[in-house]
Formats: C-alpha cells, structure tokens, sequence
C-alpha cells in the first residue's frame, strides 16, 4: 500500500526520512510543498484550500489503488483538508488516515503565531522543537526559513472550519504526552469520522519520533500496524 505522507509545517520531502527508513515494507511517498525542498522556488500556498487543490490534482490519478495518509502537525492538517477534496469530488478516500501532532479541525486556533513579531516568533518555534541547531546558529539560513513556517502557520490559521457531514474512514492519531494538545482537543477528531478513532500517546513533546529513536520506531511500528489491520 502507498502511503502518501504531507510535511510539518516548514518540512520538505525529506522531513520524514528516518520514519521512512523504519516503515518496512510500505512505499511511503512524502508530497513536496512549493516553497521548500525541491519546489523552493515556488510561491509558498497560504490557504488550506488552494493546497487541498493543488496537492489533490497531483495525486488524483493514484486514487483508483488502495493508499492510506500520513501527516504531523500541520501535515496532519492538510491530510485532513485533502480528504475533504477527494470525498468533495466522489473519488475513493485513503484506507486510513493517521494523524500525529494536531488537534482536531474544529478547535479554535490560540493566538496567530503568523503574526507575531520574529523574536516572539522564533520562541514559538523552539518551544515547539523539531529546528535543527545548525538552522538556529546560521541567521542567513534562519531568514529564509522564517517566511516559509510563517506561511504554512498562516494556512492553519485563516482556515475556518464549517461543519460538514463525517467521513467514513479510520482514523489513527498519534500525539505527545507533553504537546500543547488536550484531550478535548484530541477527542474533536470523532466528529469527523464515522468510525471510532484510535488513539495513542507516546512519552514526549511535540516532536516526539524526532527527539528520540525509540519513540521513532514505536511510530514506526504503530503505523505499520494501522495499515496491516
């Protein structure tokens, strides 16, 4: 089975690399994003929308196989919104859906981070973790970076959810014990299935599979599970 996988926010085609490494036996294909990796000199997509069409026109004709999502963060997101435009064009959803690192769609978004002066900003992003050292310590690098996470925050943030019917899909949502989402905030993913969706907690914050390599192939692991049942 495929396994489309979509980037956290400021990730290219390679943020999943190592995760990769470690999925056995699943052909996991992460969809570059323009503004990053190998699409950096595209205009970056800003509105969840836009990207739910372009990414949907890139994948439409691969639909027709057995295929599952992958996402973190603001790739669980575009998941979510992807699976909207398949369902929205009566074309076949993804076996499973599995989701890491994000609250549900309907839950009120805090403060817009895209909007924050950069100091305030880049305390964001290293309270939230997952930005190499090497990228903090070069200002060069860390000025062209900033615009691309402030977009793609910009994306989850001016996205305005309306209440649509459930898809009929499995869900499986992987979060931190230590991230910024409550349980609440976890459980609001049942109103947008029909199917009870699984939920586990792994032993760390919000980049849990990147702050260490067990947590990593747990991950691993669970995702092979989700899609062998």
């Amino acid at each position: 089975m495929e396994l489309f996988a979509f980037p956290f926010a400021g990730g290219n085609e390679h943020c999943y690399r190592e995760l990769g490494n470690s999925l056995t036996g699943i052909r996991l294909n992460v969809l570059p994003l323009p503004g990053r990796g190998s699409l950096m000199s595209r205009p970056c997509i800003s509105c969840s929308e836009e990207m739910a069409d372009y990414l949907f026109e890139r994948i439409k004709d691969s639909l027709q196989r057995p295929y599952a999502f992958f996402g973190h963060s603001m790739g669980a997101f575009i998941a979510y919104m992807l699976c909207r435009k398949i369902d929205s064009e009566n074309m076949p959803l993804p076996k499973k859906l599995i989701l890491s690192g994000r609250r549900a769609p309907s839950v009120i978004e805090d403060e817009p981070k895209h909007k924050m002066p950069s100091q305030r900003f880049r305390q964001v992003l290293r309270e939230l973790g997952g930005i190499p050292d090497a990228v903090w310590r070069d200002e060069e690098i860390m000025s062209l970076f900033e615009p691309i996470i402030r977009s793609d925050f910009q994306m989850i943030e001016t996205y305005c959810h309306q209440k649509q019917n459930a898809l009929n899909i499995p869900v499986h949502l992987f979060l931190g014990r230590y991230d910024n989402v409550s349980d609440e905030q976890a459980l609001a993913w049942q109103l947008e299935t029909l199917q009870p969706i699984d939920i586990t907690y792994f032993d760390g914050g919000h980049f849990y599979f990147k702050d260490d390599e067990f947590l990593l192939k747990q991950l691993a692991k669970k995702i092979i599970d989700a899609l062998a049942g």
